[in-house]
C-alpha cells in the first residue's frame, strides 16, 4: 500500500458537536478563571486544544501545569456528559466499517491526526469503538499546529506526507491541507461550506463507501501538489484575520462568550 488516509477525529469520525466544545471551555475557565472569547473556532489562528491553551497562557509561570490541569478537567467533563448526550460521542455512520474496510482489504495504510489532545482523543475514539493506539497517530499534545500534526501523524506511519489523503471535515482543514499540498475528501456536517471552498469530494457521511473509495483511488492519480487558492477560502481567511486582529490584546472576554451555533461544533 503506498497510499495513507490521514482521518481528522471530531466531525470526522466521531460526529461531535456543540458538547465537546462548551466542555472544553469550562475546563479553561474553572482552571484559569477566565472565558474563551468565543466558541467560534475559526476565530483562532490556530484551533487546536493545545494551541487555544497555549496562547491564551503565554507568559504565564505556571503555563505547564495549567495546561496539564485543563486537560484533565477536560477529560473528566467529557466522561460526564458522554451519558446524558451520547450522540455527540457517536461515529459519523458507516465511519468504523469503513476504516475497518481500509485496512482488512489493504486498500491503503490509515493513520489518525487530530487537533484535541491526547487523552481526550482517545476517550471520544473509544466512545465510537476506535482504540486510538491501534493506529499511528498524532495530536495537539505532541504539537500545537495541525500543519505540523498531520505531517507528524504521516511520519509515524513511516510515510511521506506526499503519500497522504486526508479526511476533515472543517474550513482549517482545508487551510491547512492547502498549506502542505494534500488533497483532501470532507466528510460531516458542513460539507456545503466545503464545496464553496474547493473541495471536490465531499460526503455527509461514510455510507456510501465505495464511493468515498473511488474518490480517494481517484486523488492518488497523480502526486501530490499544492492547490491553487479559492475565492471562497481567500474570503475565509480574510475574515477570519480581521476578527482576530480586532480581538488582538485581548483573547479573553468575561463569561458570555459568543455560541454562534455555526462553529461552536469542536474545532479539534
Amino acid at each position: 500500500m503506498n497510499m495513507l488516509a490521514v482521518f481528522d477525529n471530531d466531525g470526522t469520525i466521531c460526529d461531535t458537536q456543540e458538547v465537546e466544545g462548551a466542555c472544553y471551555a469550562k475546563a479553561i475557565e474553572r482552571v484559569t478563571g477566565k472565558s474563551l472569547a468565543t466558541l467560534d473556532w475559526t476565530i483562532y489562528q490556530e484551533p487546536t486544544s493545545s494551541a487555544i491553551v497555549l496562547d491564551l497562557l503565554a507568559g504565564h509561570p505556571a503555563a505547564v501545569a495549567k495546561v496539564a490541569a485543563i486537560k484533565d478537567e477536560f477529560l473528566r467533563l467529557l466522561e460526564e456528559e458522554c451519558p446524558k448526550f451520547p450522540g455527540d460521542f457517536a461515529p459519523l455512520v458507516g465511519a468504523v466499517q469503513f476504516i475497518e474496510r481500509l485496512k482488512k482489504e489493504e486498500i491503503c495504510s490509515v493513520a489518525i491526526a487530530t487537533g484535541c489532545f491526547d487523552t481526550t482523543a482517545k476517550f471520544k475514539l473509544r466512545c465510537c469503538g476506535i482504540s486510538l493506539d491501534d493506529f499511528p497517530h498524532a495530536s495537539s499534545s505532541d504539537v500545537p499546529q495541525r500543519r505540523d500534526i498531520i505531517p507528524l501523524a504521516a511520519a509515524r506511519a513511516r510515510f511521506s506526507i506526499s503519500s497522504v489523503v486526508y479526511f476533515g471535515d472543517a474550513p482549517w482543514d482545508v487551510r491547512v491541507c492547502g498549506i502542505l499540498g494534500i488533497p483532501m475528501i470532507g466528510i460531516g456536517r458542513r460539507i456545503e461550506q466545503l464545496r464553496t471552498l474547493g473541495v471536490q469530494h465531499v460526503f455527509r457521511d461514510y455510507s456510501d463507501a465505495n464511493a468515498i473509495i473511488c474518490a480517494l483511488r481517484s486523488l492518488k492519480t497523480e502526486p501530490n501538489k499544492a492547490p491553487e487558492p479559492t475565492p471562497g477560502l481567500i474570503s475565509l481567511g480574510l475574515g477570519v484575520l480581521s476578527r482576530v486582529a480586532r480581538r488582538r490584546g485581548n483573547p479573553l472576554q468575561p463569561a458570555n462568550a459568543d455560541t454562534r451555533r455555526s462553529g461552536s461544533r469542536s474545532a479539534t
